[in-house]
């Protein structure tokens, strides 16, 4: 049996924490001694009959070709981990630039995701793979009230991460000395960094933008905002240290590095658009909540946040590390695979 392996196109060009959630369930399925094959072009995944092929990223389903249908008829067992992310309150409200100028004209979100890909939409693709897979795992049982279609066989698998990040004294390029507040991925507005960037300077606390630089499409956003792009063993050092992590996106139900800075200690403040706060546990100390696109809230957050501090033996680690880890989630994982 060989486990195929596929997220998004552009997983191998751009690391983001869907990337790396391939990449790391590639290491615990070696580990269990698995075949296991990480293919971003689905055109080049051959499944055979007993093969098992696991999709990720289904708002990327455009790039997975008929794949889903390949590995139906050749006889491998087909897995969905959707990571969905509902679009609609961004389309509506947090869209910039060209977008938003587009989102004036095309009203419908979905119709505007498909555009991506020259489509109509991305929903009744997304549908149709959903009734395809033979098990959709599931980051949270809330989530299967986000995804298009009908559901079919569902089990519920946590996003899984690293059980002890890297040591900032070993780091090649450490964390700079003293607290400071985290802010992790690309900027863009779907990420929402300015709203961080401004609440940080209205309160004087120092913040670090951790990932790529915007892309052309977003070339405007994010002037000023000086992003350090990190390998992965170091964004963890990072993460190991920051005082508080902050996700203000306007559409992430969960964030990776969200999971990794509160392993770590940090304090988390998160926007209430998915299952996050409910896996994290929004009365969990440490966890701060607030309504996406709310400038105030956000500011009042990271200001309780800091005040909170960072704290390596709270509820809020113990939490992540009893659940959200591959010592914790791992063993489902390969039990899946290998069923």
């Amino acid at each position: 049996m060989t486990l195929w392996l596929t997220g998004r196109r552009t997983a191998g060009e751009r690391r983001g924490g869907d990337a790396m959630q391939v990449a790391e369930s590639a290491e615990a399925a070696r580990a269990a001694g698995i075949d296991v094959r990480i293919e971003h072009d689905a055109a080049a995944v051959t499944p055979a009959a007993g093969d098992v092929v696991h999709l990720f990223c289904l708002q990327r389903v455009h790039d997975w070709g008929d794949l889903p249908e390949r590995a139906r008829a050749a006889g491998a067992r087909l897995l969905l981990t959707p990571l969905w992310h509902p679009l609609e309150l961004y389309h509506r409200a947090g869209r910039r630039g060209v977008d938003a100028l587009a989102a004036r004209v095309v009203r419908d979100a979905d119709t505007m995701a498909g555009l991506r890909w020259g489509r109509a939409g991305i929903a009744e693709r997304a549908a149709e793979v959903r009734a395809l897979a033979d098990l959709t795992l599931l980051a949270d049982p809330a989530e299967s009230a986000l995804l298009p279609g009908v559901p079919g066989p569902e089990i519920t698998i946590p996003v899984a991460i690293a059980d002890l990040g890297s040591d900032p004294a070993q780091c090649p390029f450490p964390p700079p000395p003293g607290d400071f507040i985290a802010c992790v991925g690309r900027i863009e507005p779907l990420k929402n960094p300015e709203a961080v960037a401004l609440a940080a300077l209205d309160l004087r606390l120092p913040v670090r933008f951790l990932g790529s630089a915007t892309g052309l499409r977003h070339a405007r956003y994010g002037r000023g905002l000086d992003a350090i792009e990190l390998d992965y063993p170091t964004l963890r050092a990072w993460l190991n240290r920051a005082r508080v992590h902050v996700l203000a996106s306007w559409t992430e139900v969960v964030g990776r590095a969200t999971l990794e800075a509160a392993l770590g200690g940090a304090a988390v403040v998160m926007t209430d658009v998915g299952h996050a706060p409910a896996m994290l546990g929004r009365d969990t100390d440490g966890v701060f909540v607030v309504p996406p696109g709310d400038g105030d809230a956000l500011r009042a957050a990271m200001r309780a946040a800091w005040d909170r501090g960072r704290v390596p033996d709270s509820e809020l680690v113990s939490r992540v590390r009893d659940r959200f880890t591959w010592n914790a989630a791992g063993p489902a994982l390969v039990e899946v695979w290998t069923a």
